[in-house]
């Protein structure tokens, strides 16, 4: 295992696709940060009733940069490396490179655990870089506006780290079976993209407007409301926040779940198919 850990893993740091999607998460934390700062200072902008200028801006500042990273950037942070996780695997499958691997010893669910391990831990560093990038805005804001800078409290941030980390967790493993799946990474990466997108994203807001009782309860369990919901359990539960539809607790239960499961199919498919 830790063989087939290494071996990913040193495949996984040199390929340019890793640091380019690591590299566009953290530049959308640092737009976060700029547009939100430009656009609060501009003479033309409104807040929303029952929010000020000033309670917006203070959602920038170093006290609350935990919150708003889980909150802002978990579920596009998790389309983005769903992407990295169905080219980890579905590549293989392009290159034909599955068979050379398996002929020089590790077994099939050695390699599986090593791709499953690697991505986890670029997830990993992602979310630290993640955090650290959103520090360092938050603190240049503080100072830019002369206010105190104050942090949250160390808990916090761990709080909101593990959860931005599940969550990117989750869809790695997704981004992974989809390619497993589907022995291949582009219509992995179209699939799984399209299910998030149009599926949980357009559908089942268009569906409830007709306030169907059991669709509610379908919601409940799908993997990107259960990831919305523990994003905005954590996050900065302002007054543009929206109410989780389940609590974190179950959420994170959800998601585990949905997690063990993804590495448990695609534990099956490996074993039960041919390579190609």
């Amino acid at each position: 295992m830790i063989g087939s850990f290494e071996a990913e893993w040193r495949k996984l740091r040199r390929r340019p696709a890793a640091w380019w999607l690591g590299a566009f998460i953290l530049a959308i934390i640092v737009a976060v940060y700029a547009y939100s700062w430009i656009a609060y200072n501009s003479s033309s902008f409104r807040p929303n009733p029952g929010q000020t200028v000033a309670q917006l801006k203070a959602g920038l500042y170093p006290n609350r940069f935990a919150s708003l990273v889980v909150s802002d950037t978990g579920l596009v942070g998790g389309a983005l490396i769903l992407v990295m996780g169905a080219l980890a695997v579905g590549s293989e499958y392009s290159w034909t490179t599955f068979k050379t691997v398996y002929t020089q010893g590790p077994s099939r669910l050695q390699v599986l655990g090593g791709q499953v391990l690697a991505a986890s831990a670029v997830s990993a560093i992602i979310v630290v870089a993640l955090y650290a990038v959103a520090a360092v805005s938050s603190t240049i804001i503080a100072g830019i506006a002369g206010v105190a800078i104050t942090y949250p409290a160390y808990i916090d941030v761990v709080k909101s780290m593990g959860a931005t980390w599940l969550i990117f967790e989750v869809f790695v493993l997704f981004g992974m079976f989809m390619a497993y799946l589907l022995r291949q990474s582009a219509l992995a990466v179209g699939l799984g993209l399209a299910y998030m997108l149009a599926i949980e994203g357009i559908l089942f807001q268009a569906l409830r407007g007709l306030n169907v009782g059991w669709l509610t309860t379908v919601e409940k369990f799908l993997v990107g409301q259960n990831a919305s919901s523990l994003a905005n359990s954590i996050g900065s539960g302002g007054p543009q926040s929206v109410p989780p539809l389940v609590s974190a607790q179950q959420a994170v239960l959800v998601l585990a779940i949905y997690g063990l499961a993804f590495v448990l199919v695609s534990s099956l498919l490996v074993r039960a198919r041919d390579v190609v």
